[in-house]
């Protein structure tokens, strides 16, 4: 089994639509065994997304599924048309992750009447099972580990405490930013209200930068800024906003995903992380939900991310923490060489 045969009546069509991830386009199905739908998140920010895709891929071949993928694109009528062509190529369960969340009602509204089951990664959806991290605890410990920094660098005493919001994820991110914001406050409790201000980054370092940059502008004598936010990648959007601005000598930022927490590149200002090791997310997917699916057990429905089909365990680190943790093409290779269930956290996590 494995990848699907694709045949050229469909391939122009799919092609026309994008939705191509460097295999081919799909066309008629075989009917033959079990079918594994995977629509990656395909925003050319993150190298994570096509590794969730890769490693779902090996994941299903070793299990002799068949197995299709598109990308979504990062656009919601792309993956809207994504999910109709995978009800068509006869899909038998489907795996997502959505960063543009608008088109999951009607995602999960045409994958329920076709009767494919879904799996939606980090942001929840009422009709798809969830797979993630506990958002709330991730929030409250990276909160926390930046709470710990501006306790002992600055004595509780920033100008600033700026959160990088992607209002789109929803509860998502009121737990993981929130959770950052009541962390840091667990530790630095008498910090004024009126310091504490927003903006809207939409989890992109280059999306969020004009924002950022606005935020500075309104607030000139600050100083002494810490950040938090929904991802890593929202965190580095007002901390490249301050370097632009000759005004980052004195920021501290503490990110979620732990996407820009490994490698050459790391910004110094980026003080810790927590890794979810978004690479993994296919391993509790498949063995906890894809492959009951599969032996004709399915799980009942859990998609609350407060109740999750299955919960990613999350890894807050310090920026010095990550020099041991494998980059990402090498922890793809390790995961997939581990025994059957064994997730990136157990074989990667500094603090496990």
């Amino acid at each position: 089994m494995g990848h699907k045969t694709y045949g050229a009546a469909t391939s122009a069509g799919a092609l026309a639509f994008g939705l191509v991830l460097g295999f081919g386009a799909p066309a008629a199905a075989q009917d033959d065994g079990f079918t594994l739908g995977m629509m990656v998140g395909g925003n050319p920010c993150c190298e994570w997304m096509k590794s969730q895709g890769d490693v779902a891929r090996a994941l299903a071949e070793a299990r002799g599924w068949n197995y299709m993928e598109l990308s979504n694109n990062n656009d919601p009528a792309t993956a809207l048309r994504n999910a109709q062509i995978l009800v068509q190529e006869g899909a038998d369960a489907a795996i997502q992750f959505n960063g543009q969340p608008s088109s999951n009602p009607a995602i999960a509204q045409v994958m329920n009447a076709a009767g494919v089951p879904i799996v939606t990664y980090d942001i929840a959806q009422e009709g798809m099972y969830f797979v993630g991290i506990d958002n709330l605890g991730a929030g409250i410990a990276g909160g926390e580990g930046l709470g710990a920094l501006v306790r002992d660098e600055w004595d509780c005493n920033p100008d600033l405490v700026v959160s990088a919001e992607g209002a789109a994820a929803g509860i998502v991110n009121e737990w993981r930013t929130g959770g950052m914001r009541t962390g840091l406050r667990n530790i630095c409790p008498e910090i004024p209200d009126e310091r504490w201000v927003s903006f809207e980054s939409q989890g992109d370092a280059a999306v969020g930068l004009p924002a950022a940059r606005d935020l500075l502008a309104a607030h000139p004598e600050a100083v002494r800024i810490a950040v938090v936010g929904l991802n890593d990648g929202g965190v580095l959007s007002l901390i490249q906003a301050a370097e632009q601005l000759g005004r980052a000598d004195e920021v501290m930022g503490w990110g979620q995903d732990g996407a820009f927490i490994t490698g050459d590149n790391v910004n110094p200002a980026l003080k810790g992380s927590v890794f979810y090791f978004l690479e993994s997310y296919a391993v509790n997917a498949i063995r906890d939900v894809i492959e009951p699916i599969a032996a004709g057990d399915a799980p009942p429905v859990r998609w609350e991310a407060g109740d999750p089909a299955s919960q990613v365990q999350g890894c807050p680190v310090t920026a010095e923490e990550p020099a041991t943790v494998p980059d990402m093409e090498e922890r793809v290779r390790l995961l997939l060489e581990a025994p059957a269930g064994t997730t990136a956290y157990d074989l990667f996590c500094p603090n496990r």
